[in-house]
């Protein structure tokens, strides 16, 4: 995996970040690379990207706001495989054999893809298992300002099974 791919698997949950990595090493052996576009994103950040395409500039690209996202929490990633080779052009067409092939390893590696979602499609999003698609009521408060010390907390009541759905 790219090196940007890495830095964001680094600020995701362990668990996540090797089932992205195992899913790649499948891919790359049959000719496709991937790349992590997104892992975890703090509160600040989150709100940012809300704003956008509402108060700031640019296209809508979340509906969800600070704590609302299981990117927030170091649960989720999104990631879109290459067009050719193992940088340039993204290619973000879902209906393509590499984007069909990266959800199929992805998918094979326990994950929930976003693009199984019957309400609000989010083909590039994949997040971990056994928790909600959105962040339950206990995570948000657990969450709280999302600092490091609330997110390990999270982390650690996720590998109890607190919030399994």
């Amino acid at each position: 995996m790219d090196g940007r791919s890495e830095l964001e698997l680094l600020t995701v949950h362990p668990k996540l970040a090797d089932a992205v990595r195992a899913a790649a090493d499948a891919l790359y052996k049959v000719g496709t690379a991937i790349l992590v576009v997104s892992g975890h994103r703090t509160a600040k950040e989150q709100m940012e990207l809300y704003a956008q395409g509402r108060t700031a500039p640019g296209h809508v690209v979340t509906n969800a706001r600070a704590g609302q996202s299981m990117h927030n929490y170091g649960f989720a990633v999104d990631v879109v495989p290459f067009l050719s080779g193992e940088s340039g052009a993204l290619n973000w067409d879902v209906r393509t054999p590499q984007f069909e092939a990266m959800v199929g390893a992805l998918k094979a590696q326990g994950l929930v893809w976003g693009g199984d979602w019957k309400r609000l499609k989010d083909y590039d999003h994949f997040q971990m298992p056994d928790c909600p698609v959105n962040p339950s009521v206990q995570m948000q408060c657990d969450y709280g300002n999302g600092d490091k010390g609330a997110l390990q907390g999270v982390w650690a009541k996720y590998a109890e099974g607190k919030y399994k759905v």
